[in-house]
This record gives C-alpha cells, structure tokens and sequence, in this order.
C-alpha cells in the first residue's frame, strides 16, 4: 500500500509538475502577447501622434503663410496707396508751378518755340492751332513765331497751357500742351522715382 501511496504521490508530483509547466508556458505566451499587442498599440499610437504632429505642423505653416501673404499683400497695398498719394502730390505741385508759368513772360516764348516747331513739322499752310481758353490774347505772338497761315481754336482738353497743332490735310497731330507733355512724365516718374514696389 505504501508503494501505492508513493505511486499516487509520484502521480500527483509528475501532474503538478506538468500543470506548474503548462500555467508558466501560458503565463509566459500571455506576457508574450501582452507585450507584443502593447507594442503594436506603442506603435500605432506612435503614428498616429506623429501624422497628427505633422498635420499640425503643416496646419501651422499654411497659417503663417497665408498670414505672412496677406501680411505682404497688405503692405503692398498700402505701399501703393503711400506711392498713389506722393505721385498725385508732387503731379498736383507740378500742375500748379506750370499754371503759375503760364502768367509769366517765359510762357509766350515757350508759346512760340512751340509754334516754330510746328511750322518744322507741318511745313505748309492750314495748319489749326488749339489753344486752352484764355490764351486767345497770343494769337499774334504764335502765328508770328509759325510764319504760316493758320487758324485758332479754343480746346477744352488743354487746361493747363501749351498748344496743339493739327493739319487737316495731312492728319497729323502735334501736342506740346502742358497736359499732355506732364502726363507723359507720370510713367517716367514712376519707373525712376526709387518708389516702385516689388
């Protein structure tokens, strides 16, 4: 009996032994999946933080470029408007020194290097002269200075002073109006005034 007992006993050790191996066998593939699944969850959060970083960061940096464009654009804008209002200052200055010529004795004799240059370019008779409103009382000076007869007309485009001078025959126009020649200036002033905006 006791051989029985001992056989029992040895059964039951090899049973426990076999049971006490299994649990750690599975205890060990337990932790082995834990561990594997906590670092595939690492691993995934790890990625998604990091596409969440680099959305965010990319969110960021269109901010600041779009901030930084409207930022230039709004500088521009008003780098503009400041070149807008200092070009129609000094074009209004310029507007009205040429109207304070135009009382001056200086201004009959531009009047007839004007006219002299009109007869070198027209050459013949017929030629209309036009002449703002109020400079009619040069008349004799201006067709003296052409030396070719012509006629006078008043033109309501020239209000600043200086002539125009047209040949019907030839259909050519020549314009040394005050008006004409410092609209000519704005685009000269607005390359070579150092105010361009890049």
């Amino acid at each position: 009996m006791a051989d029985l007992q001992e056989k029992k006993d040895k059964f039951s050790s090899a049973i426990n032994h076999y049971a006490e191996e299994q649990r750690e066998k599975i205890e060990n593939e337990i932790e082995d999946y834990k561990r594997k699944e906590l670092e595939e969850a690492e691993i995934e959060v790890l990625t998604e933080c990091y596409q969440l970083i680099q959305k965010e960061t990319q969110g960021m940096r269109n901010g600041i470029a779009r901030e930084m464009a409207q930022r230039e654009m709004d500088a521009r804008r008003d780098l503009l408007e400041k070149r807008g209002k200092i070009t129609k200052e000094v074009f209004q200055k310029a507007t009205q020194k040429l109207k304070e010529f135009t009382g001056q004795e200086g201004y009959v004799s531009f009047l007839k290097k004007s006219a002299g240059r009109f007869a070198k370019i027209f050459g013949r008779p017929g030629i209309v002269v036009r002449l703002k409103s109020g400079d009619e009382k040069y008349e004799a000076a201006i067709r003296e200075a052409l030396g070719l007869d012509c006629r006078f007309e008043t033109d309501a485009s020239i209000k600043i002073g200086g002539l125009k001078a047209f040949h019907p025959e030839m259909g050519v126009l020549a314009d040394e109006s005050f008006d004409s020649l410092l609209e000519d200036q704005k685009s000269w002033f607005e390359k070579n005034s150092g105010m361009s905006v890049v």
